[in-house]
């Protein structure tokens, strides 16, 4: 298959499987020659960079064109679009063209047909926060990978301080393998925890801090982790995960057609016997609360993702979320 659309917001796996392409079109001593990567935010360089794909690869292996944030997933340009439909007959036989993305393609587009029929689309999405046992099974093949043992509560903190991130586990378990050389015990939880800050927790306790009203505590939180250089798409994910698992567990209590298991299921939640506590967490909140909470999330989400400034926007919604529950007289816990 000539062409390739990489899509999703796992920026991490779509770097890697991008690599391993590259590894087996392109031959290592004519990369220089046969291998380019451009930007595509401007029409003009990726159609130069597809008229060069046209030409033959130098010597042996292949040639590889890479255009990352390609506008495929959004509203494709007509011009780049004839020029895909013009260009797929023509490539020669061993010119491949790779375009990386974070949207979705069109599947009833001129051009989503084309890559459906001729080419190859893949997705790359993180694993939702709340699916512990994928996260757990992804932090159990990485250490593998790098030959690293772990015991089950490092497995299970790694999944607290890391979540989905798959290139930060990547490079936290690369650090322990430089500092833990050739060592196969399994590793303990408490050995590797002042190795790797647990972000994730932060997130969680931001969440807490949310729903209970203090706003002071979580603008404190919230600058912890900017300060730490967490990812502002990071924080909200962890933040709709544990509102999300708090909304089920709300539901359960006003509507008897949502029992435990039903809420197990629905969330993920790797351990049932939690809904005991998270009830006591959600008896004094308004499911109102919480769903408006949830749709504040998802809008500051698209705010982060459309560019819009997270040292403004998330400071300003924290505000807005912790005045949800502000007033809200919360029983001793």
């Amino acid at each position: 298959m000539p062409i390739y659309y990489y899509w999703g917001e796992d920026d991490h796996q779509i770097k890697q499987s991008a690599q391993q392409l590259i590894q087996q079109v392109v031959d290592p001593h004519w990369q220089s020659f046969n291998y380019q990567k451009v930007a595509g935010d401007a029409l003009e360089v990726i159609q130069n960079a597809l008229a060069e794909s046209r030409t033959l690869p130098f010597g042996s292996g292949g040639r590889l064109t890479w255009i990352s944030d390609a506008p495929l997933g959004t509203k494709c340009p007509e011009e780049l679009g004839q020029t895909l439909l013009d260009l797929v007959p023509n490539l020669p036989e061993h010119s491949h063209v790779l375009f990386t993305g974070v949207n979705k393609l069109p599947v009833k587009s001129k051009v989503g047909q084309l890559f459906t029929q001729q080419g190859k689309v893949q997705e790359f999405t993180p694993i939702p926060p709340w699916k512990t046992e994928a996260l757990a099974e992804m932090v159990r093949d990485t250490a593998q990978s790098l030959a690293i043992a772990l015991k089950p509560d490092a497995v299970d903190y790694l999944v607290e301080a890391v979540g989905n991130d798959r290139y930060r586990l990547a490079q936290e378990l690369q650090k322990i393998a430089l500092l833990r050389p050739n060592d196969p015990r399994p590793l303990s939880a408490k050995e590797i925890q002042p190795l790797v800050p647990a972000t994730t927790q932060t997130s969680l306790a931001l969440a807490q801090a949310i729903r209970l009203g203090q706003t002071d505590m979580a603008l404190n939180l919230l600058d912890d982790l900017l300060t730490m250089a967490e990812p502002p798409l990071r924080v909200t994910a962890t933040l709709v995960s544990q509102f999300r698992l708090w909304l089920w567990v709300k539901l359960m209590q006003v509507d008897k057609q949502v029992d435990a298991q039903k809420v197990a299921a629905m969330t993920n939640l790797g351990n049932p016997k939690r809904i005991y506590f998270l009830e006591k967490e959600v008896r004094s909140l308004p499911l109102a609360a919480l769903t408006q909470t949830l749709e504040l999330l998802f809008e500051m989400e698209l705010g982060i993702k459309r560019g819009a400034p997270a040292a403004v926007l998330l400071p300003t919604r924290m505000i807005l979320l912790c005045g949800l529950y502000s007033r809200v007289a919360f029983p001793a816990q």
